[in-house]
């Protein structure tokens, strides 16, 4: 962990808005037990298109993009408040199975 200065523009609770150093523009801060929320919520919405076989290529690709895009973030959190002792702040930690998956992987293809 390191120190640094950063631009606060927000400190409203749970949307934090700050700008790090070497960014151009400000980012939005998501605590982690909100970000598990967002990927569950992600999921559920997968598994429901998954339920309905819907077959809609366009919708399917959305939804699971969406779900890796919070998963990838929310595993990356996880690893970062391992690696710092830091515990998690939900009961469940997620893991790169929780992905539902909609479409054929590109390395699947192959």
């Amino acid at each position: 962990m390191k120190t640094v200065e950063i631009e606060l523009y927000s400190e409203a609770s749970n949307n934090a808005i700050v700008r790090v150093p070497g960014r151009s523009f400000p980012g939005v801060v998501i605590q982690g037990d909100s970000l598990s929320i967002l990927h569950e919520n992600a999921k559920t919405l997968s598994l429901r298109v998954q339920q309905l076989g819907i077959q809609d290529e366009e919708l399917l690709y959305a939804a699971q993009e969406l779900q890796g895009q919070l998963l990838d973030r929310l595993l990356h959190d996880q690893k970062t408040l391992a690696a710092h002792d830091i515990s998690l702040p939900y009961t469940r930690a997620a893991s790169g199975s929780d992905l539902v998956s909609l479409v054929p992987n590109e390395d699947d293809e192959h």
